[in-house]
């Protein structure tokens, strides 16, 4: 399908740390019509799916602003600004987030977030044959409990909704269809 809208004009309403508010006038090439939308602007994440040598998923306890709630979730941040390498950024977020390492990141791919209001996508791993190898370095702002998951549970804790972030969902059944669970 062919791209119709064209931006016109770009007015910056909001910037602050991680996230920049645009509105965007954009014409239609084909149609006499002009509109605004509105774009989030953010860096690109990334989410990390530690198993341990047990076939354990180690994962993250968080409270998260945006629902007010304590979430259960795999490891995951933002590339640093700057930062191009996604895989940089998966190692360190799971050392820093869970005191876990391993030799091997495989990429599971990549989602765009919500396409139509952002513009980062997430990039998925699984971290096979995890150990703990130190205590946590967490951020001044977060607060992270660490959760050691049977593998074979996962399925019940996203149907039961104790997991119910959708990138942490969607890291899972990555690292599910690559393992052939």
């Amino acid at each position: 399908m062919k791209k119709f809208w064209k931006v016109k004009e770009t007015n910056l309403i909001y910037k602050r740390g991680i996230v920049s508010f645009k509105e965007q006038l954009c014409e239609h090439t084909k149609r006499d019509i002009s509109h605004s939308f509105f774009k989030l602007e953010f860096l690109n994440w990334v989410n990390i799916v530690p198993v341990t040598k047990n076939k354990e998923v180690v994962m993250v306890k968080q409270y998260r602003f945006g629902i007010d709630q304590v979430t259960l979730e795999v490891p995951g941040g933002t590339l640093d600004e700057g930062e191009a390498n996604p895989i940089k950024a998966a190692r360190r977020e799971l050392l820093e987030e869970t005191g876990y390492n391993s030799n091997q990141l495989i990429s599971l791919g990549k989602a765009d977030v919500n396409p139509a209001i952002q513009n980062n996508s997430c990039f998925f791993y699984l971290a096979p044959e995890a150990k703990f190898v130190r205590d946590q370095d967490l951020d001044s702002t977060e607060d992270i409990e660490l959760e050691v998951v049977p593998l074979d549970q996962i399925d019940d804790l996203i149907d039961t909704g104790q997991i119910s972030h959708s990138l942490t969902i969607l890291a899972l059944l990555y690292a599910q269809k690559y393992l052939k669970l």
